[in-house]
């Protein structure tokens, strides 16, 4: 698999997708939240909405810690469809971590706003206008999308020289991703801090070896699919300097995973 190479080509038919996404994603944000905000009325609502606001929050965090395990983990380049188009991305971003500094508004936020127009959709058709179960659900999907679209940008911001005031600040209230916080992933063998929209689910991921157990697991049903060269090399490397390496490799004879 070639991850020095750049990847795919940005199409003029994608970013036209990746506009449109945009525009109605920020748009129902907008309606979304003023209907929220017109419902809510007793203390009792606003709490509800702050578990919701927080655990959106949260959730946004590990599924973006958990696509990114992925995406520098199963499968490579010559898997149908997502090698192209979803593996290549990850895996170049750790040869040039400054590729995505140089992208402009739409190209980061394009892609996580057509994921999340469908949830989206749903929260905007069935938001009731009284307080309920129904209606913290919804709103619950309204924070986590909107905080999946806002990913790409702080993870952005992680890598940007010069980032907005607005963001220094907010990383240094650790309120959003920041730059040494994320420096831990882009450390070799890049095997830890995948959560990239806050960083807060990181600590409590590693300390339970999520990703770790999950590769276990894989490794047992469907090694084939598991990307590990990195840690290998990482490695081979420590083991070359004396220094110890807390990798995962393949098993030589089970083809499941082990740690070394």
């Amino acid at each position: 698999m070639d991850t020095q190479s750049a990847p795919h080509v940005y199409s003029r038919s994608h970013r036209v997708l990746e506009v449109s996404a945009i525009t109605m994603v920020f748009t129902g944000l907008a309606v979304l939240g003023v209907r929220i905000g017109r419902t809510v009325s007793t203390t009792t609502d606003w709490i509800c909405l702050a578990i919701a606001v927080l655990t959106g929050y949260l959730l946004a965090d590990f599924i973006s810690g958990l696509v990114h395990w992925a995406g520098d983990t199963l499968g490579d380049t010559s898997t149908p469809f997502l090698g192209k188009n979803f593996i290549m991305p990850f895996r170049y971003h750790h040869v040039d971590p400054k590729d995505i500094a140089r992208h402009d508004f739409i190209e980061t936020n394009g892609n996580n706003c057509i994921v999340v127009l469908g949830p989206l959709a749903l929260a905007f058709l069935l938001l009731p206008s009284e307080t309920g179960v129904l209606f913290f659900a919804c709103a619950l999907a309204t924070f986590l999308s909107m905080f999946v679209v806002a990913t790409n940008q702080f993870h952005k911001w992680a890598h940007t020289d010069d980032p907005p005031r607005i963001a220094v600040a907010l990383q240094r209230l650790g309120l959003i991703l920041s730059k040494p916080h994320h420096d831990v992933h882009h450390t070799a063998p890049h095997h830890l801090h995948y959560c990239i929209t806050v960083g807060w689910m990181n600590p409590v991921l590693n300390r339970i070896k999520f990703f770790r157990a999950a590769e276990a697991l894989i490794g047992a049903v469907w090694p084939r699919i598991l990307h590990l060269e990195e840690r290998t090399r990482a490695a081979a490397s420590a083991a070359a300097d004396g220094t110890v390496a807390a990798v995962v490799t393949p098993a030589p004879e089970s083809g499941g995973v082990q740690p070394i």
